[in-house]
């Protein structure tokens, strides 16, 4: 079981030099907690996330910490030219020292699309044709490829990677092609549902491994990564600040999707989407609250969904990064040792004989 850290980097009232200092005071904690991985999300032209380069972000993570591994949740793989994306992916790994990770996504945000002169309904084919090309390029540092989206004239790439391995990758985005690569590859499916509740997050993992299934593939016994929103604390006015921060995120991403939103300069107002749960809701769906509650809810889904790589959002919206730190701390100390403990008893139990 592997624990990492995600930064969205959301600006909600907070000054902007804050959410910047304060995601790399959480990646400095989270590796002091013993956390594998450091995640930074990208999106562009708003406050719900002020990371447009996770990248870069990744980068100056690097310079600041020894040991976590740092990478992005996800690169939009679209939005970006599949060289420099390459080249820009090799070079981190070599001022990481080995550290990067790799996280691909074909992206979902019309607004972000619709601005970058994107075609939102190639997203998948163009992802897997970029995938192919950085797989290719920090593998076997040569570019040369002939695709529906891309051609490369066979050049050399100069970057190769700090120690030779395979680039450990994440992916998000479901078509049998897609899968199909990931599989051949080693790559791992990576999942979050938000401000959803357990069920939200089992039915994700059910509909992820019937694509699997649909490519002729089984996710069973494979590496799985979740994505869930966590934050320790018994102060119920804390937790409803939280709550509002998650519903604040949520909607959001919501609004972004189809291109909804209304913006205040690059502010998105806090406007409801259809079907959104009560703040009472997210509190009692997200592992949030006491430690005891926070280690059971992530018990239980960890089990239900065989996560091996969970990525915990710690930093919700409108909190300060200070109460943000004192709730990993109590994370790392508290309740890491209660989940831990729930699954070495669950692996070390006797088997059942069946007469």
């Amino acid at each position: 079981m592997r624990f990492g850290l995600f930064n969205l980097m959301n600006q909600w009232n907070l000054d902007q030099r804050d959410v910047y200092r304060g995601a790399l005071d959480c990646t400095r904690l989270a590796e002091e907690i013993g956390f594998d991985i450091a995640w930074f999300a990208e999106h562009h032209f708003s406050n719900y996330s002020l990371c447009p380069s996770p990248l870069m972000m990744a980068a100056a993570a690097a310079r600041e910490t020894n040991k976590i591994r740092l990478g992005p949740a996800v690169i939009v793989a679209p939005l970006y030219n599949p060289i420099r994306l390459a080249e820009e992916v090799a070079l981190l790994d070599q001022l990481s020292e080995g550290r990067a990770v790799l996280g691909l996504g074909s992206g979902y945000q019309r607004f972000e699309f619709d601005a970058f002169g994107a075609d939102l309904s190639e997203r998948q084919e163009r992802m897997l044709e970029i995938w192919r090309i950085v797989d290719q390029a920090v593998h076997e540092n040569r570019f040369e490829f002939s695709g529906k989206f891309y051609t490369l004239p066979a050049v050399p790439q100069a970057i190769s990677l700090y120690k030779p391995r395979r680039l450990d990758t994440f992916f998000v985005s479901w078509s049998p092609e897609i899968i199909d690569h990931a599989v051949a590859t080693g790559a791992v499916p990576f999942i979050t549902v938000g401000w959803g509740d357990t069920a939200a997050l089992t039915k994700m993992h059910d509909f992820v491994g019937e694509k699997y299934a649909e490519a002729g593939h089984s996710l069973a016994g494979r590496p799985f990564a979740a994505q869930r929103y966590v934050y320790v604390s018994e102060d119920r006015s804390e937790l409803e600040r939280v709550a509002a921060g998650i519903r604040y995120a949520g909607r959001c991403a919501g609004h972004m999707r189809v291109g909804a939103q209304t913006l205040n300069g690059h502010v998105i107002e806090d406007l409801p989407v259809e079907g959104e749960p009560s703040l009472a809701t997210i509190q009692a769906s997200v592992p949030i609250g006491a430690p005891e509650v926070v280690a059971e809810r992530l018990v239980n889904e960890i089990r239900t969904n065989g996560i091996t790589d969970l990525s915990c959002f710690m930093w919700p919206a409108g909190i300060e990064a200070k109460a943000a730190l004192r709730s990993m701390e109590r994370f790392g100390r508290d309740v890491v040792p209660l989940v831990e403990k729930a699954l070495r008893e669950e692996t070390a139990a006797p088997v059942q004989q069946v007469a």
